[in-house]
């Protein structure tokens, strides 16, 4: 019977020790369940709470935004009023004009006093070298230019100053049915600065061998013609559309100042500031924009009788 009663109370202790660890387990596991859940609702609250403040700090930028938009639009006029008065500028299309593009530069020089573009040339792209050097070599006062391979840059700088001066355009007048797509304007009276729009660029596959030497022959024209145009020290911007894609590689490389957003307003105004003769740089809201959005803004200076 000792051995009996010994056996079913050990079996009884180990039933309640069973027992009690079951229990003591839940509770455990709940503690640690409720723990879990308490983290899991500060984790939530914690990632919604930096949500609502990124979503007012978003808000704040966009109203700021908008705001400055406003204030741009409403101080646009008086910023542009005669800014430009009595200057008459050069367009010059690196390629077919962009109607886009040509309407904003357009609208700056009217908004700023300027008028319609003393002359406008768009290039014929890209250059045929060998019709082109033929036709220097076969004029006995353009067979300096003629290098004999892809090479124009000197003829560039020429066509740049030409274009500058005026005096009738003679480079233009005679290579126009080689160099040029489209002209308007007057060809007699001397600019007061070149406004030039990239509108060709070098293809994204390299091709034969006459397109390669196509597309030399073209940019090295390009950079002659941007160094011509600077020759005389008057502002010469670069341009481009928001939507261009195409890098403003040409003018930054040229030491040339640019716009990247001239259909813009904040771009109209900067394009009209660096044609007065503003802080030259690179501007606009691309990452090509090194210098900000536009360059410092000057008071327009009037003069009064008394």
């Amino acid at each position: 019977m000792f051995d009996f009663r010994y056996h079913l109370v050990s079996l009884a202790a180990v039933f309640i020790a069973l027992a009690v660890g079951i229990l003591l387990g839940a509770a455990i596991s709940g503690k640690l369940g409720d723990a879990e859940d308490a983290l899991m609702k500060d984790r939530v609250k914690s990632l919604s709470d930096q949500l609502t403040q990124e979503q007012t700090r978003s808000d704040i930028i966009e109203r700021r935004s908008e705001a400055a938009q406003d204030l741009l639009s409403q101080a646009y006029p008086a910023l542009m009023a005669n800014r430009l008065e009595g200057k008459g500028f050069a367009v010059l299309f690196l390629g077919p004009v962009d109607s886009g593009v040509r309407s904003a530069v357009e609208r700056v020089l009217a908004d700023a006093n300027a008028g319609s573009p003393v002359r406008l040339v768009a290039l014929d792209t890209p250059v045929d070298p060998t019709d082109l050097d033929s036709a220097l070599q076969s004029d006995e006062q353009l067979a300096r230019y003629a290098e004999g391979g892809d090479d124009f840059g000197a003829l560039g700088e020429a066509l740049g100053r030409d274009l500058i001066v005026g005096e009738g355009t003679p480079l233009w007048t005679t290579l126009s049915s080689r160099l040029i797509e489209e002209r308007s304007g007057t060809t007699s009276t001397p600019v007061d600065g070149a406004i030039v729009v990239q509108t060709w660029y070098e293809p994204d596959s390299p091709g034969d061998a006459e397109q390669q030497r196509r597309t030399q022959a073209t940019e090295s024209l390009f950079e002659g013609l941007v160094r011509g145009l600077e020759g005389d020290a008057l502002p010469v911007v670069g341009v481009q559309a928001t939507g261009t894609e195409a890098d403003l590689a040409l003018f930054r490389e040229q030491g040339v100042s640019s716009v990247d957003d001239v259909d813009t307003l904040a771009g109209r105004l900067a394009l009209a500031l660096l044609l007065q003769g503003a802080q030259p740089g690179q501007y606009g809201v691309k990452d090509s924009a090194t210098d900000g959005v536009a360059p410092p803004i000057e008071p327009v200076t009037t003069t009064t009788g008394g």
